[in-house]
């Protein structure tokens, strides 16, 4: 039974240009999740699904199959889900007996590979799980306290009239995916039943529930220096690894 890394980086990014290879002290930031994929225990191969040479580029200078990814599944509004079927598809025609997938964010070092070997591990202890995935709790950001601009340009409840305190200890946990690692079984894919909108995962899906702080990927300028931090801080990363969110 064989277990891949996918992940997806395509081109044509408006927030930064190119930010799947964006530098991340010195290195390509898709160059930081090939490294930490291949560095995982249960991973066989890693693969990477673009439309962007400059990152295919990368990918293959670092031991990383790349993936073409078709036209109609380019641009702004193309669902991620529908890129993700295609390359578990295209990797399953090229990889004898694979078996799970972890699929990766080609934007975002905030991952460790002991991360991809927990999720693997727990798909591997359980049979009935479909999927695992990575996740923080909200506590300021608890949707209960969401807010909406209305017509008018002024501010409303989301979603419509609601009575909650503020005492946010009080709501229901709530959580977010945190960018860090999806991982399921290949044929989850073809089911389309998991949460919306992560349709792909599967219906039986188990979190792993991971401090606020490991949460982010790169969506613009504000978000690199958090990148840099990561990638030039491990000993404090791996003391953050450790916390119980």
């Amino acid at each position: 039974m064989t277990n891949v890394a996918i992940i997806t980086a395509r081109a044509g990014s408006k927030s930064i240009l190119n930010k799947n290879v964006a530098p991340i002290a010195g290195r390509p930031v898709i160059e930081y999740v090939i490294e930490c994929a291949h560095r995982a225990k249960r991973i066989d191969s890693v693969w990477c699904s673009t439309d962007g040479e400059l990152i295919a580029s990368v990918c293959r200078k670092n031991d990383c199959a790349v993936i073409p990814r078709p036209d109609e599944l380019g641009g702004d509004h193309v669902n991620h889900g529908d890129v993700i079927k295609h390359a578990v598809e295209y990797v399953d025609r090229a990889v004898p007996d694979l078996q799970n997938v972890v699929l990766l964010l080609g934007n975002t070092v905030m991952i460790t590979p002991e991360l991809f070997d927990e999720a693997l591990g727990h798909l591997d202890a359980d049979p009935t799980l479909d999927g695992v995935l990575s996740c923080w709790e909200a506590a300021d950001d608890h949707p209960l306290r969401a807010l909406q601009i209305n017509a008018d340009g002024l501010i409303s409840e989301y979603g419509g009239p609601r009575q909650v305190s503020t005492e946010r200890q009080s709501y229901p946990k709530a959580y977010y995916y945190d960018q860090g690692v999806w991982a399921f079984r290949k044929q989850t894919v073809q089911r389309r039943e998991g949460p919306n909108p992560w349709w792909w995962m599967g219906k039986r899906v188990k979190p792993i529930v991971r401090p606020w702080i490991t949460g982010r990927d790169i969506n613009g300028p504000f978000d690199v220096p958090f990148h840099e931090w990561w990638v030039q801080h491990p000993e404090i990363v791996n003391e953050i690894m450790k916390l119980k969110a």
